[in-house]
Formats: C-alpha cells, structure tokens, sequence
C-alpha cells in the first residue's frame, strides 16, 4: 500500500540521518537500520545513553536541522552537509499592534523567534517597501529588489503559508511533496526533498525561492548559481512557525495577512494552553516516527508540538533530536499515551504496537491509549501545526478537549 506523504517525509529525514552517519559528505538514500526480533538496535551507529536511565538509546550522530517540512516537513534532509540546530525555545509568542518603524518591528520578531538574531526590513508592518533586507532562518542576508511575482516552493510546509498568505496566484512551481490545499496538487512540480530539479526551477524564473532546512548546501548552492533569491525558513518550534508567518508576510508585501495568521494561530495555542492548566498531572508521550524505534527529543519540532499541547515526551536527555531507542528504554519508561505516525502501508498501527513481545507492560499498552495521529498536522512546520496541537491535546485530555 501506498505510504503518505507525511510518512515519506520521515523516511528522508530517517535515511538522513544514517546518511550522515555512515558517509560524510554523502548526499543520498540508505535503509532504515536493522533490528533484532526485540527490536534491539544493531546498527553500527553511535551509541549514546539517557542519563536518567541505563538503557542505550541509538543516536543518528548529528542531525539536520529541524523539521521543516515535511513533512513533517517538520524537519530533516538527505545530506551530510546539513545540520541540525534546534533551539528549545518556549517564548510566548507577542501578537501585540503590528509596530511601524524597522526598530520596533526588529524587535517583534526577535521575541517572536525566541533568539536573538534580528530581521531587518524596511517599510511599515503594513507596506513593505523596496528594495528589502532581511534575515532568513539560517540567518543568510537577503534583499528583494521588488515585489515576487513568481514563487517556487521547495517544502510542503511552505506551500501551505504560501496558500495562507493568499498568495496561491503567485506559485508557479512546488516540490513533489506538496499537497495541500487541494489546489497545490495541480501546481508543477520539480522534484522532490533531496533531487530539486534545477533546470525546471530555472525554466520556471522565479523571483523568490523559498527552500527549508531539508535542502542541502548543495542544493542551495546549485540554486544560488542561478541567481536566484532564496529565502530558507527552518523552524525548530511553534513560535519559529509565527515569527516565519511574519518573514513571509513582509517578503511578498502580505503583511496585514500575516499579522492575522500569526494572531489566530497564537490565539489557539493558548486556548489550549488555558485548557490544561487545569491538569494535576501531565502524561507522559512516547511519540514514535517509525517501527525501528526513532522519536523525537528536546530540540525537534515534534517536541514542542508534545509539550505546546500539554504532554511530557519521555526523552528529556537524548544526545540529539531524532534518537532511536531500544525497547527496553520504551519498556522502562512505560509512557501513559503513545502516538504512532499515519501510516498507511500498516507496518506501525496501535494493533501492531499492543501485540509487540514484552510491552504489556507499559501504562498505555495496558490502558489502551495508542494513537495513530495524522502526520501531516506534527511534521510540517506551517498553518497546520496548531490543528496538530489541538489533536495530541484532545487524545492527551479528552475529558477537557470534548
């Protein structure tokens, strides 16, 4: 059976990972590792450990930089020369009156991104005016002699702030990968996360690029030969996704649009927020990307979807975003909820996860709170994320979520 997009994603952020492991410099796809029947990892990847536990947790080296997209974005990328960079940032994100003058917006969005590196603009919150200065999310300096009138999406998550952002008459070409709205379905395509197709980029002439932290330097290198203006979103957090709203917003002089959409979606994460402080306890989430064990840690996108939504992610100490744990740390830590990725070809379902030797034991098995959870809602780091949010806080509280 056909596997979904949002599971694809995952695929190239995990097969990344072992890329970088196994063949620096590699720019290309490799299985998944192999597991023993008790799922023990027998890769020959480097071994890191949780300190809070004795159990091994399987670590893929370094990785890249968060989940954009993808999907899963959310995420991930295919090359060796791609890192990862997650700041854990929790800051409230400021939805405060749009400010008017380039200090006062620098400012905001500095707050929004919960780091310290500044977007310079020029124009009011609600003009942006050319040519324009500013500060992408792999804080490269680019300017936009005028207003893009042809945009090339290379994540699926970017397509979607783009359809947001009422800027659907402007895309004249998408990654693969894109499908969502509807609409972006019909767009052309040029290639996919790891083999963007150049020559159609070219061929297509865009004024402005926006590519995410899937992409390699290479890639970007290849694109940048062909002087094209690249803008790179790479959010490791929500509060990333609000502050990128807004870098859109000012780049395509959809300002009062972006303003908005930051607002609302802020407004629904404290909704949420509001709900479960009511809680006397948080549960604790196993959230598993595919059935050899990866998951997420303090530093990935997923995390502070987990956390935003008012769960505790049983990896708190992992040596990077995306380990792979053993069963026994899984077993040990026996986690309340588990949430298992859409999966569509059905080799990792809550039937599967129950029936799996040894984890009847864990509080979720025993209590039957496996969830499969729409993937693309918690990878793609986008308008979306914040449906995701709602939906792990409605399987984590369904007495307050009704």
């Amino acid at each position: 059976m056909k596997q979904s997009v949002a599971h694809l994603f995952w695929a190239v952020l995990l097969t990344g990972l072992l890329s970088l492991s196994l063949v620096l410099g590699a720019c290309g796809e490799t299985a998944t590792p192999a597991t023993t029947a008790t799922l023990a990892v027998t890769t020959s990847l480097p071994v890191t450990t949780l300190s809070s536990t004795t159990a091994a947790v399987t670590s893929a080296a370094t990785t890249p930089a968060a989940i954009t997209t993808a999907a899963t974005t959310t995420v991930a990328t295919t090359s060796a020369t791609t890192t990862i960079v997650g700041p854990m940032t929790t800051n409230a994100v400021t939805t405060a009156a749009a400010p008017t003058t380039t200090a006062a917006m620098t400012s905001s969005t500095a707050v929004a991104s919960g780091t310290t590196a500044a977007t310079t603009v020029t124009g009011s919150a609600t003009n942006t005016t050319y040519p324009l200065t500013l500060t992408d999310d792999n804080k490269r300096t680019v300017t936009l002699s005028k207003a893009p009138t042809k945009i090339v999406s290379l994540a699926p998550s970017n397509t979607e702030i783009l359809f947001a952002l009422g800027l659907n008459d402007k895309i004249v070409g998408v990654d693969e990968f894109s499908d969502y709205p509807e609409a972006a379905k019909a767009i052309k395509k040029i290639g996919g996360f790891s083999d963007t197709n150049i020559e159609a980029v070219t061929a297509l002439a865009p004024d402005l690029v926006l590519a995410s932290s899937i992409q390699s330097k290479a890639q970007i290198a290849a694109l940048e030969k062909q002087n094209f203006t690249i803008l790179i979103l790479n959010p490791s957090d929500l509060a990333g996704v609000v502050k990128d709203f807004k870098l859109v917003g000012q780049a395509t002089n959809t300002n009062d649009k972006a303003q908005t959409l930051a607002a609302d979606f802020q407004k629904r994460l404290d909704v949420v927020a509001t709900k479960f402080k009511s809680a006397s306890a948080k549960p604790s989430v196993y959230f598993e990307l595919d059935p050899t064990l990866f998951t997420v840690a303090p530093g990935s996108f997923v995390d502070d979807i987990i956390q935003k939504a008012g769960g505790q992610n049983i990896v708190t100490d992992a040596s990077n975003p995306y380990p792979q744990l053993t069963q026994e740390v899984i077993v040990a830590k026996s986690p309340q909820v588990i949430f298992v990725g859409d999966d569509t070809s059905g080799t990792d379902t809550p039937d599967k996860i129950i029936a799996r030797p040894g984890w009847n034991t864990i509080a979720a098995v025993k209590n039957k709170r496996i969830y499969a959870i729409n993937a693309d809602l918690t990878n793609r780091p986008g308008p979306r994320a914040v449906d995701g949010v709602e939906q792990v806080a409605k399987f984590l509280y369904p007495d307050l979520f009704k």
